[in-house]
């Protein structure tokens, strides 16, 4: 009886304890874990994870990836780069799983297994990729940043001429950023290539290759055309501003069917620009104004390309006739109203050739020369009407009585027409109208002095004013 009384309590407190036990357990359970450390020879890209524990690893994680970003990434755009560091373009780290599965490896299944696993390290040790992530954004900021400044136009192939001789210049294709396409490049590379070290990213852009060739240049040997004007009375400004205007245009070279507008090409006409105050027409009239000559500019071109034969499809004359050529053989512009545009209507390209010195204006155009030695062209000028100068009077009260005074010169009207000329064998073949152009009256202006106590004197000199006629105003003054 004692025996079962004794075979009970026990069992009572072994019940009584179970939970004791059971919990105990589930807590030395847990401590391990904690203590595990991640096996020898597992790698978190470059960092040894051996012994340590998940916590351990995650700080040498951390420790690494700011260690990364310090790098350089090159992005290249065709042939040039720029280097961004990894952390101006966000680059951070994603690795607590990757962490997980180093812990786990060789953690799991029985004591065998365990122990060819450790084995197996000690001979090839594992090398687990680190895992970036990249903030799309920041990307784009670093791109518009550092790389959009990259862009270049392309540069075509071009030419100089010196001593005679022409040098070609070799051309240069133009790279343009493609933002958005490049983007998600920049991104793929650093989250799923780059792991350490200096990166390298082919950006996407936009390739334009230059125009023209060595080959195609060298067809330009030949003078198809040239003219020259004088420029010896000009005032220092006026000069300049040619000086400045031809060399806008000098060593241009177009391609077949190019167009060029010199007004465009001259502008703007500002003292930043390089120009001065210098007299031009205006309304019938002559005034100051930043580039005043530049017209003879686009005149002397005028010649060189009407003898070159080149189309024309822009051209206006002065309002008023200019000295420095016959009548129709000019060619005015004037910003936003006036412009001379001219087209390389041949199969080979031509080069500009333009010089302002000693008070000598020259164009010559260069290219391959096409038409037969016997043809020749010229230009006649032809002027179908005069309108001589008229005289224009004013009054000037603060002026003395009779005194005179030129405040406008006179210009004579004309209305003209250029013909095109073409001869073979020095007979004429063919004869074209090439413009027809007016050209305005501009009068003698005077201001005439009225200043008198004398009223008759006064009444007599301003019916001699009224009259627009310089000899009564004579007479009235001798007579008083």
């Amino acid at each position: 009886m004692r025996k079962r009384q004794i075979f009970v309590a026990a069992a009572v407190a072994l019940f009584l304890g179970a939970p004791l036990i059971v919990r105990g357990e589930q807590e030395m359970a847990a401590g391990k874990e904690q203590e595990k450390t991640i096996l020898d020879g597992i790698y978190l890209e470059s960092v040894d994870l051996s012994g340590m524990t998940r916590e351990e690893a995650a700080e040498a994680a951390d420790r690494r990836m700011k260690e990364i970003t310090g790098y350089q990434i090159k992005l290249w755009m065709d042939d040039q780069s720029v280097s961004v560091s990894a952390a101006e373009l966000d680059v951070s780290g994603k690795n607590e799983e990757t962490i997980a599965q180093a812990a786990a490896i060789g953690q799991a299944g029985n004591v065998i297994k365990r122990y060819k696993v450790k084995k197996d390290l000690e001979e090839e040790p594992i090398q687990l990729p680190l895992s970036n992530q990249v903030d799309e954004q920041a990307v784009r900021t670093a791109l518009e940043t550092y790389c959009s400044p990259l862009d270049r136009e392309a540069k075509d192939y071009g030419l100089t001429r010196e001593n005679g001789k022409f040098q070609v210049q070799n051309g240069e294709r133009g790279v343009t950023l493609k933002l958005e396409a490049s983007v998600p490049l920049v991104a793929d590379y650093l989250e799923n290539q780059w792991q350490d070290g200096i990166g390298n990213v082919e950006l996407a852009v936009e390739i334009t290759e230059p125009r023209g060739s060595r080959e195609e240049l060298s067809r330009v040997k030949d003078l198809l055309g040239q003219g020259s004007t004088d420029y010896s009375s000009s005032s220092a400004a006026r000069a300049t501003n040619i000086t400045n205007g031809t060399a806008t245009l000098n060593g241009r070279v177009l391609y077949p069917g190019d167009s060029i507008s010199v007004c465009n090409s001259m502008m703007p006409f500002t003292e930043e620009n390089g120009y001065e105050l210098a007299p031009s027409y205006a309304n019938g009239t002559t005034v100051e104004s930043f580039g005043g000559g530049i017209c003879q500019v686009s005149t002397t071109l005028y010649l060189a390309v009407l003898r070159a034969e080149l189309e024309v499809t822009e051209r206006h004359n002065h309002s008023m006739i200019v000295g420095y050529v016959k009548p129709s053989m000019d060619a005015a512009i004037a910003e936003g109203s006036k412009d001379f545009q001219f087209r390389n209507n041949l199969d080979a390209p031509v080069y500009i050739e333009g010089y302002a010195a000693g008070g000598s204006l020259g164009f010559a155009i260069y290219g391959e020369e096409y038409r037969p030695e016997n043809r020749s062209v010229t230009y006649e000028s032809e002027t179908l009407e005069t309108i001589e100068p008229d005289t224009e009077l004013t009054a000037d009260p603060e002026l003395g009585f009779g005194v005179t005074q030129m405040t406008q010169s006179p210009h004579t009207g004309y209305r003209a027409k250029l013909w095109k000329v073409v001869t073979e064998d020095g007979k004429e073949v063919s004869r074209e109208e090439v413009n027809s152009s007016t050209y305005l009256m501009s009068p003698t202006k005077y201001e005439v002095g009225v200043k008198t106590d004398n009223m008759e004197a006064s009444n007599a000199m301003y019916a001699a004013i009224a009259s627009n006629d310089l000899n009564k105003v004579y007479e009235v003054t001798k007579q008083y």
